[in-house]
């Protein structure tokens, strides 16, 4: 039987009253608790996804795209959500930051030696698409200190290609 954190902080509580003892959770110790927002994602997001992203505002247009065509396949597996891309090979765990009905807020970071990259979309389905945004800023570091900070954000519309997952369509 699984128990989540939650839940182990629920039955300490209960130990703690019913036997008066607040040792009975090992006082010393921080218990903290949390429900996952991953499961709040609708099921709707996962699956292969046709991707059209135009940019809408940025600070370097030689650095980034004016538009782009792209794979996504959503998958979630033992609460880990994973954005992947058959054509190019990228695969990335994303964490979810919010979820509001059928609009959820993603978060990407990822790291290089002097660069920092954070990606957050902002989508929100509607049936077999989805609309949203795709924030993208990289900050450049020399010596540890940040010299400068370039962001991109394109507005994108996606289309579903196939169901819950699609692990195998390129293959």
């Amino acid at each position: 039987m699984r128990l989540s954190r939650l839940s182990i902080v629920f039955l300490c509580v209960i130990a703690m009253f019913q036997f008066g003892n607040v040792n009975s959770c090992a006082a010393n110790t921080v218990i903290s608790g949390g429900v996952s927002l991953t499961d709040s994602v609708p099921s709707g997001f996962f699956g292969a996804w046709k991707v059209v992203s135009v940019l809408s505002k940025t600070n370097n247009s030689q650095m980034f795209a004016p538009y782009s065509v792209d794979i996504w396949n959503l998958s979630r597996q033992n609460g880990v959500i994973t954005l992947s891309n058959p054509v190019s090979g990228a695969r990335a765990s994303i964490s979810v930051d919010e979820v509001r009905g059928d609009t959820v807020r993603f978060k990407k970071k990822s790291y290089d030696i002097d660069e920092e990259s954070i990606e957050t979309p902002v989508l929100t389905l509607n049936g077999d698409n989805f609309r949203g945004t795709d924030r993208i800023e990289v900050k450049t570091y020399q010596k540890g200190q940040l010299v400068k900070t370039e962001f991109v954000e394109y507005n994108i519309v996606a289309f579903k290609m196939s169901g819950a997952t699609v692990p195998d369509i390129f293959e």
